[in-house]
Formats: C-alpha cells, sequence, structure tokens
C-alpha cells in the first residue's frame, strides 16, 4: 500500500486528508510538527509528503531544505501562500510540485499520482561494484548487506553515485550536502568520507571505490 505523510497544521484539513486518502486506498499518517514528521520518516517507509507550509513548530521551507539534506522523497507542498517568490522557492528548496490552498480533491488525487508515477520510474537503485542505493526506500546496501549511515554520509554517497566516474571537487561537494555558506571548508568532508570508508570499503587504508583527488575532491569508481 502506498503511504504518505501529510505535514499540515489544521485540524480541519488533517481530517480531510485523512479521509480522502483512505478512500482513495492510501495508507496516511499526520502530524502538525516537522519534527514529529522527521520521527516518522527515520520510523517509516514513505512514498509521499504532503507538506504544508506553516507548520506548528518549524517553517515547511526550512523543513524542506533539511529533508532534502538526506532523502528525494516526493513532496507536494499544499499552502495558502499563493505568492509567486514563496512558490520559486519552495521548488528551488527542492519540492517537487505546489498546489494553492483552497483546492479540490480531484486535483490533489491528480497531482499525487503524477508525483507516485514519476518517482516509480525514478526510484531506481544506484550502485558501484558492491555499493548500491535504492534513493526510493532510502536503502544503502553493501555486498547485499544493509549499512547504516548518517545523513550526512548518506548524501554524500547518494551525490556521487549519481556522478560515478566523475570528479567532484571539495566545494561542489560542499555546496550540494552542507550548503554554499560551506564552502572552502575540505576539512567537513574528510571526516564523513573517512567514515563512509570504514562503512563501505573491504580495506578502509586502500580505498578501492572511493578515491581521494588529492589538493581536488573525491571520485567514485566500480
Amino acid at each position: 500500500m502506498i503511504n504518505i505523510l501529510a505535514l499540515e497544521d489544521s485540524p480541519p484539513l488533517q481530517s480531510f486528508l485523512k479521509t480522502l486518502l483512505a478512500a482513495s486506498g492510501y495508507q496516511v499518517s499526520v502530524s502538525a510538527k516537522g519534527l514529529d514528521g522527521f520521527a516518522l520518516l527515520s520510523e517509516q517507509q514513505f512514498d509521499l509528503v504532503l507538506l504544508d507550509l506553516g507548520l506548528q513548530d518549524m517553517d515547511g521551507q526550512d523543513w524542506l531544505l533539511e529533508l532534502r539534506q538526506w532523502s528525494q522523497l516526493p513532496v507536494l507542498v499544499l499552502s495558502a501562500r499563493d505568492g509567486e517568490v514563496e512558490k520559486v522557492t519552495a521548488l528551488d528548496n527542492g519540492a517537487n510540485d505546489y498546489l494553492t490552498k483552497p483546492f479540490s480533491a480531484n486535483e490533489l488525487l491528480a497531482r499525487i499520482r503524477v508525483l507516485l508515477r514519476t518517482n516509480t520510474q525514478t526510484s531506481a537503485a544506484l550502485s558501484c561494484g558492491s555499493i548500491s542505493i535504492d534513493p526510493h526506500k532510502h536503502l544503502v546496501m553493501v555486498a547485499q548487506q544493509e549499512v547504516k549511515l548518517t545523513k550526512k554520509e548518506y548524501a554524500i554517497l547518494l551525490l556521487m553515485l549519481q556522478n560515478k566516474d566523475k570528479v567532484l571537487t571539495h566545494n561542489a561537494i560542499l555546496s550540494q550536502v552542507w550548503g554554499e555558506q560551506y564552502i572552502n571548508r575540505p576539512e567537513y568532508i574528510r571526516v564523513h568520507m573517512a567514515q563512509l570508508r570504514q562503512k563501505l570499503e573491504a580495506n578502509p587504508a586502500s580505498p578501492k571505490h572511493l578515491l581521494t583527488e588529492p589538493a581536488v575532491g573525491y571520485r567514485l569508481v566500480d
């Protein structure tokens, strides 16, 4: 069954989403708080997030930025904020789609179907040697064994798998994983790369896949 996480602070809309999604054959979890949403994501596998920008404990834009540090789970923003700048910001922050309140049940369900269909088509596992990531399930495997990574470790590995055989500079990794404000701080990467090698390489002291390009950055190879 498709599992949807709805982060919405309005009780009437929470009730509407629960009823509509359940009647449409979806399983749904609802929360009014962003931190509770992250807790649910750590405990369950979800296929889609419906995100209100006005959560009780944090702004939805900030929640979205945090999610995109470690997950590419599809996000459909549902918000009363109908300004162009707000929409563009949400999309730039990683939202897949934006639906302005009020909206019809049929339009919401259609947008959900499109995102789920697109995600199914693009969520194939990425691999390098014995290392693989299933972005849809947020699952990392090494030689058929699951490996637990931190959010930053996962984000680095996903970025490198998406750019396999390509040299990624320190600043390219920093800007994608940490943000532009961390450019020229390669020590952040070194610590996490050492941890990744411990978890992913058969011989971390002589890595086969996660290679260093001296003074430049890193490269992932088969």
